[in-house]
């Protein structure tokens, strides 16, 4: 299983993609969230199993033939004990409660004991960095539009990279974009941005630019990981 303990901006599913793709043979069990869980379909069509429970989730895997999967969270789910884990710590938190939404009974300040759990560092071990294909000049004024828990960490983004970010319309995380918003998007004469989890969740006007982002891993992170799916596929 891939988690963290910090709610929003610890590349959880992107760290379950790269593991989906560099082990083809894995399912993917995932929330029916109707971004993250369709993003990843997309990505991965006939491996990726949908329930709010877990154990439900590994079932129809099961049933479907595959030996193994990868967990799209899960990390605090008693029900999941005894599974090898990967755990994304956010130098930057949890702090408190704020950090956990949305707040459930498998969310922790605290991590629960695991005896086969790997940590590892968001920004040090694992990085996410925007596809600069996907990137306008540097220098271009863009609005942009999210509905993820960390917007903050999106805009950022933008502006590390030279755009200059004129608005920004920030959401609760998987909401849908308004009507007035999406019309917007398709008259304005300056460009809007979204990330690619808020594309998945809706239609949106073609003009919309979709900013994907890519996954960097240390060599250690890459070896510890390799060191705990590989036994699974035995």
């Amino acid at each position: 299983m891939v988690g963290s303990l910090r709610a929003g901006g610890s590349l959880k599913t992107d760290l379950v993609s790269w593991i989906a793709d560099r082990y083809p043979s894995l399912a993917v069990l995932v929330h029916p969230t109707g971004d993250e869980d369709a993003m990843l379909e997309a990505r991965f069509p006939g491996r990726v199993f949908r329930h709010r429970d877990w154990l439900e989730a590994w079932k129809a895997a099961k049933c479907a033939g595959f030996a193994a999967a990868v967990c799209d969270g899960g990390l605090q789910d008693p029900a999941l004990d005894g599974c090898p884990a990967v755990r994304l710590v956010h130098p930057e938190g949890p702090l408190d409660a704020r950090d956990l939404l949305p707040f459930g009974p498998y969310r922790a300040l605290k991590p629960m004991p695991r005896s086969r759990e790997r940590a590892l560092t968001v920004g040090a071990e694992v990085s996410g960095r925007l596809d600069p294909r996907d990137l306008p000049p540097p220098g271009t004024r863009v609005h942009v539009a999210c509905a993820v828990a960390r917007p903050e960490i999106f805009f950022r983004e933008l502006e590390e990279v030279g755009l200059r970010v004129e608005e920004r319309a920030a959401l609760a995380d998987h909401a849908r974009f308004p009507a007035a918003l999406t019309r917007r998007m398709e008259t304005d004469p300056i460009p809007w941005l979204v990330t690619e989890k808020d594309a998945f969740r809706q239609k949106l006007p073609s003009v919309a630019k979709v900013i994907r982002r890519s996954l960097v891993l240390s060599a250690a992170a890459v070896e510890a990981i390799d060191r705990m799916v590989s036994p699974l596929l035995l």
